[in-house]
């Protein structure tokens, strides 16, 4: 059925609830895993002036880091379960690349914050453009702050 399947990370507590989630059915069927952390660009927008071109590497190098970071996390629990897995830091708006790298997989794991009304208008939401646009199948995780606490016991 699902032998390889894509998880997104952007390493916060509701993206590792649905790296786990995912690493827990790609053990359940014997699939391998692609762990994705999306480097979003930062835009000309942090380019106030020359002055501030230090600032754009040492923040872009920052947030590299920071992804690097998160698929380390995931690998690490994907090790602990014995699932196969591959980990790719690719540059770009996360839902386009998601929805770029889905097309090599089965199915997409994602988690989402489950935002209504105002919340989810201005904030977007990333797991939702990916549901609306994606042709292959995503199983989307609902996450609470609440979740946390419990997994954590």
């Amino acid at each position: 059925m699902y032998q390889s399947l894509l998880l997104p990370t952007d390493g916060s507590e509701a993206a590792e609830r649905g790296v786990r989630e995912g690493l827990r059915l790609a053990k359940a069927l014997g699939a391998r895993v692609a762990f994705l952390y999306a480097l979003e660009p930062l835009g000309p927008r942090l380019l106030l002036g020359p002055e501030t071109l230090p600032y754009y590497q040492e923040l872009l190098e920052d947030a590299r880091q920071a992804g690097l970071s998160a698929l380390d996390r995931a690998t690490r629990l994907a090790e602990e379960l014995g699932v196969p897995f591959e980990a790719h830091l690719l540059e770009g708006r996360a839902a386009e690349v998601i929805l770029r790298e889905a097309e090599n997989h089965d199915l997409v794991v994602m988690a989402s914050h489950g935002r209504t009304g105002l919340d989810a208008l201005l904030l977007g939401s990333v797991t939702q453009e990916v549901v609306r646009r994606s042709p292959k199948p995503i199983l989307v995780v609902p996450y609470r702050p609440s979740d946390s606490q419990a997994a954590s016991r």
